[in-house]
């Protein structure tokens, strides 16, 4: 989770699904990303599946309240799967850098 937050491929703001959302309060960003390994139940580590990204949800103060891997996006590497209609901005992108 720490690579995502330092190396995100994109960073979206305005969450709209509210899956998406922090029970606690609103959620606020969604970073995303390609780690270069993952880690197994059992500790170790392994290639992550390249047809997968990594999310971590942040809220208004700061604090990552949710994660996982969900599918990448056919058209655009390190985005997560029906990204346009799941957050209302983009707020980074590497690719703009």
């Amino acid at each position: 989770m720490p690579h995502i937050l330092q190396h995100p491929v994109v960073v979206f703001q305005g969450l709209r699904r509210e899956e998406d959302e922090d029970p606690r309060g609103t959620g606020w960003r969604c970073y995303c990303g390609k780690p270069t390994k993952k880690f197994q139940k059992d500790g170790s580590e392994v290639n992550p599946d390249p047809n997968y990204v990594f999310l971590v949800f942040v809220n208004d103060e700061g604090v990552a309240y949710n994660w996982r891997w969900e599918c990448v996006d056919l058209e655009e590497s390190g985005f997560p799967r029906g990204y346009e209609t799941r957050f209302k901005d983009t707020v980074y992108y590497e690719g703009n850098d």
